[in-house]
């Protein structure tokens, strides 16, 4: 299954690299195009063992609609909706009452774990999904409520809520069918309303690997970043929905062609580069949370001489 799925998409990119490329972005750009083809509902039950199989799954996850796992009419099943934000990989909805502490708020994302193990909460499964349900405390009714559930190839997904007058892990053990099965049909980015399309979304931030001569595996596995040896170098490459005015705080101004790049330096280690670029416009207005976001894209490494070398490629990527 894994092999089908890698074939086809290297038919998928060789006709991606044969189309023009549009002379400028919409404001209101469509859904992207899957890089891989949506894998059969089985998929999800098949351990991935190999780095490219790994890799197949952390893709197919990528292009999972992750507000789709709650659809709208299941969200007005639980309370009036007050605006549903999104991230890269998650959805956000607010329901209920506007006072503070009143309204119930779901949160969910998409993720990529390895075998869950014995911990606080309560553990089942879902057919072959192992769930997790852990409430915010031990002693008296839980004000919230996690709930993780993993499928067997390592895809998982994260629900977190609160629930004010009702049970958070019962509402969260009544939603998780419905999410696992609505996950297994794989549904495209732009299948919910609610999901904003932009050029980071569904894309694989390992994609840039392909341009680089010498690079090697890292035993790091993850969503929007990707980490990477080359030229005796540990590299890191993140996709992200930034706030405008963070992008360019404490940085300096460069040219890589004729794209703007921010350099600084790492909060934790100042030797450390980091290199940050837009990459596409501004989300709409009150489609995410606590203002006004831009996807970037981020590359630190230990030497700025490979952070740039690896920026210049990334940008490819996205072209103006």
């Amino acid at each position: 299954m894994y092999r089908t799925l890698t074939l086809a998409a290297v038919v998928v990119l060789s006709v991606m690299s044969c189309s023009d490329e549009e002379s400028t972005r919409a404001a209101e750009p469509a859904p992207p195009s899957p890089v891989i083809p949506a894998p059969p509902p089985e998929f999800w039950s098949a351990p991935a063992d190999t780095a490219p199989q790994h890799a197949t799954v952390a893709q197919a996850t990528r292009q999972i609609d992750v507000c789709s796992l709650i659809p709208r009419d299941t969200l007005d099943d639980l309370g009036e909706v007050r605006n549903v934000t999104v991230g890269l990989d998650s959805c956000r909805a607010t329901l209920g009452s506007e006072a503070p502490g009143e309204g119930s708020v779901f949160t969910w994302h998409a993720t990529l774990l390895p075998e869950l193990t014995p911990g606080r909460g309560i553990s089942k499964q879902v057919g072959d999904v192992s769930v997790r349900l852990v409430p915010d405390r031990d002693d008296g009714p839980p004000r919230s409520c996690g709930a993780t559930a993993r499928f067997l190839s390592g895809a998982a997904f994260y629900l977190g809520l609160t629930t004010p007058g009702q049970d958070p892990c019962a509402v969260a053990d009544g939603l998780l069918p419905g999410m696992i099965d609505r996950w297994r049909q794989s549904p495209p980015q732009g299948t919910s309303p609610d999901t904003v399309p932009t050029v980071l979304l569904g894309a694989d931030p390992c994609a840039v690997r392909s341009k680089l001569a010498g690079t090697a595996d890292t035993d790091q596995r993850r969503l929007t970043q990707c980490l990477f040896r080359y030229r005796d170098d540990t590299v890191t490459v993140s996709y992200e929905y930034r706030v405008p005015a963070h992008v360019a705080a404490n940085s300096t101004q460069e040219q890589i062609g004729d794209r703007t790049v921010h350099r600084w330096a790492s909060l934790y280690d100042s030797s450390i580069p980091i290199l940050t670029a837009v990459v596409g416009p501004e989300l709409p207005p009150d489609t995410t949370i606590f203002g006004a976001r831009v996807p970037i894209v981020e590359v630190s490494a230990a030497t700025y001489d490979v952070a740039r070398d690896v920026m210049t490629q990334v940008l490819t990527l996205f072209p103006r």
